[in-house]
């Protein structure tokens, strides 16, 4: 991928998207740190513990930094009429951008969600470019109250566009 600074960047392939752990969180908040120019007075690192406690955590990291995180929730959703899971917060660092890290950490929420059987994926956002790259990955417009953009996952399109690929070990089939 040619950048139009003229810089070369490849995918990054040997990136590792795992669950976090408790020795992660200090990470974590600083990538938060980054992503956000504010800090709460009190809480942050203990929710994010929390978050890591729940399993609900993942993190990205090529070699020894962090570079990326994505937190979601499963959650009984009786809209949808079963489980659901939320992307509540998606940060890759600036730098790391447009070489794949988002769609591994993206793709193993996905992978996740659906072995626990959830039946959609939710987001919402603000930023023109998330919401290509949600898009861009299936996921459909819906509504929002107050300016915000809801994204939900087509799941059969995912599938369907994943054929043969694996998912949490095992090969997709529809």
């Amino acid at each position: 991928m040619v950048l139009s600074e003229g810089l070369e960047w490849s995918l990054i392939k040997d990136v590792k998207v795992r669950k976090a752990k408790q020795t992660d969180a200090s990470a974590v908040n600083q990538l938060l740190s980054e992503w956000f120019d504010w800090q709460p007075e009190s809480g942050r690192l203990d929710s994010i513990k929390r978050a890591i406690r729940t399993g609900g955590l993942l993190v990205a990291n090529p070699t020894v930094k962090f570079v990326g995180f994505i937190h979601f929730v499963l959650h009984e959703d009786i809209i949808d009429g079963g489980p659901n899971s939320f992307i509540s917060a998606f940060y890759v660092s600036s730098r790391h951008r447009g070489r794949g890290v988002g769609s591994q950490l993206l793709r193993r929420v996905i992978e996740n969600s659906l072995a626990r059987g959830a039946v959609g994926v939710e987001t919402s956002t603000i930023h023109r470019r998330a919401k290509r790259f949600y898009q861009k990955n299936q996921f459909k417009q819906t509504f929002g109250d107050i300016g915000e953009v809801f994204l939900e996952l087509d799941v059969t399109e995912y599938l369907n566009s994943h054929q043969g690929k694996p998912l949490g070990g095992r090969v997709l089939s529809t």
